[in-house]
């Protein structure tokens, strides 16, 4: 019986643990994607690589020149990742 038991709470743990692991993989049209999913050769990405339905990167395909700081009509993944801490919605509540 108390086999039973350690059996029945193993099995809801590791459930729990799996849909929260689902739930964090499920990226929502809010998320930003990895700048590594986004660039063709890891270096940099261009008005076209960005996604067009995902709203956190709106601002940055519209007015891409703006955070082109080295001014190579390119983003680099510096460039982005200081567009997504300038745009990130957290950091302007704190």
């Amino acid at each position: 019986m108390k086999f039973s038991y350690s059996l029945v709470s193993f099995a809801l743990i590791a459930g729990l643990g799996i849909g929260t692991a689902i739930a964090q993989d499920t990226a929502g049209p809010n998320d930003a994607p990895a700048f590594s999913d986004i660039s063709k050769d890891g270096k940099y990405i261009t008005r076209g690589d960005i996604p067009k339905d995902n709203e956190r990167l709106k601002q940055l395909r519209m007015h891409i020149g703006d955070s082109d700081t080295n001014h190579d009509d390119k983003i680099d993944q510096k460039e982005y990742n200081a567009y997504l801490s300038k745009d990130n919605p957290l950091q302007k509540h704190q």
